[in-house]
């Protein structure tokens, strides 16, 4: 089993997954994300986009705790900071909800 979450380029974490048929972690995004109408989120490029109009980053390998811990308390709540490869919580903000939506 893997454990691996997919994140765009500002550390913003889209998808967590568990594979039970996987030994790797994909080479490739396993998401797509799409608007409301069904177009998929593109750049002019090409490039797959997040949710929050950002280019994917390739996924990357959790352990176990890490991802139950995004499970148990929402990836929303979390980041990736790749300068030192960890999941990160964020801040708590005023309105005690981290959700972009209601910042």
């Amino acid at each position: 089993m893997i454990y691996f979450i997919e994140h765009d380029s500002a550390e913003n974490i889209c998808h967590v997954c568990a594979d039970p048929g996987a030994t790797i972690v994909p080479l490739v995004n396993r998401v797509a994300f799409s608007k409301s109408d069904g177009t998929l989120y593109k750049d002019a490029s090409g490039n797959d986009l997040s949710p929050y109009g950002l280019i994917l980053a390739e996924p990357v390998g959790i352990d176990a705790a890490a991802y139950d811990t995004l499970l148990a308390e929402g990836m929303q709540n979390f980041t990736y900071d790749t300068a030192t490869q960890t999941v990160v919580k964020k801040p708590a903000t005023s309105t005690g909800t981290n959700d972009p939506a209601t910042t």
